[in-house]
């Protein structure tokens, strides 16, 4: 009697600290809710957590979404052509989003919600980046190898940087904001570039991630995630380029989302699955996966709540989705 009141005890007091930890581990996944009066496929999304947003880039719809992450609703579509990435300037309150058609980088503020400024491009543009340090922004050219650096105050482009290879992807900032690091798919590589100058500074192989899609970088780390569309998932040292760890994936992945506060990636396939791969030092562990509509390929995680979000278009419609832990 004794030891089962004992043990009784001690497990009502793991209970509590377990059952959260579980249930993260396996997300369940909500209904998806329709963004009414829109349509079409979409491109790369983001969570806003200052303001509790998810921030949809509707290429389709020639829209940037903003849903509200409380009750997967849409606040606002706003006009601005056929929108491919976007990135958050928290600081000054805007969002910065790169569209194809009609080329231009579009300023959004993030109170009024309403276009406040625009930068014609020279060709369609694709993903994009802020670095709040020197406030600049980042537009990939869709067409060839080269960056434009621009200036939002100026609403001007100051200069152009040459990449390497070609078929650029997904590119971001590490953590101190010193250098910009871009997935260059055909060459299958990561490029360290310097963004004071634009010099590159190193190019890495990101095999077995072949043709590099998604980035994301792990907070706290030198190391970086790399996804390949054939099927595999890198992690590598952003100081030596070295593959530090491997995992095996869903192939056809575009977008990934990292949640540093789980130690978990979040891979969106376009065959309908979400793979799910821990991160223990440098051990990549796949989970299980989860079911998603297929053709889904944007994917963005909410770092405080750890709730994924996709959203995807069916039979002509637009969808947004959660997957809560509960």
């Amino acid at each position: 009697m004794k030891f089962t009141l004992i043990f009784s005890l001690a497990l009502s007091t793991i209970l509590p600290l377990i059952s959260p930890i579980s249930a993260a581990d396996s997300p369940v996944a909500s209904a998806p809710v329709e963004l009414t009066g829109t349509q079409g496929k979409f491109d790369f999304i983001k969570v806003d957590p200052t303001r509790h947003r998810l921030l949809a880039c509707h290429t389709q719809n020639g829209s940037l979404d903003i849903i509200d992450v409380t009750t997967s609703m849409l606040i606002k579509s706003v006009p601005t052509g056929a929108a491919q990435g976007v990135a958050i300037d928290d600081k000054n309150g805007r969002y910065f989003v790169s569209c194809s058609k009609p080329p231009k980088l579009v300023i959004v503020d993030t109170t009024t919600l309403e276009v406040t400024g625009e930068v014609p491009l020279p060709a369609p543009a694709d993903l994009v980046a802020y670095r709040p340090e020197s406030n600049r922004v980042f537009v990939c050219n869709d067409t060839k190898p080269e960056l434009w650096v621009i200036d939002p105050e100026a609403k001007t482009i100051l200069m152009t940087l040459t990449m390497p290879g070609g078929g650029m992807e997904d590119l971001s900032f590490d953590g101190q904001d010193a250098y910009f690091f871009q997935n260059l798919k055909d060459v299958s590589e990561l490029a360290k570039v310097d963004p004071k100058d634009g010099k590159v500074l190193a190019t890495w192989p990101t095999a077995p991630a072949e043709k590099p899609h998604g980035l994301a970088m792990i907070p706290g780390t030198d190391s970086i995630l790399i996804v390949g569309g054939t099927g595999k998932l890198s992690l590598l040292s952003l100081t030596t380029g070295k593959v530090l760890g491997t995992a095996d994936i869903s192939p056809k992945v575009d977008e990934i989302a990292y949640d540093p506060g789980l130690q978990r990636v979040y891979c969106a396939s376009g065959l309908g699955t979400i793979s799910v791969v821990s991160l223990d030092h440098n051990t990549l562990t796949p989970q299980a996966p989860l079911t998603s509509s297929p053709g889904t390929h944007s994917i963005a995680v909410d770092p405080q709540t750890h709730t994924v979000w996709i959203v995807f278009a069916k039979d002509g419609k637009a969808y947004v989705q959660s997957y809560v832990a509960k």
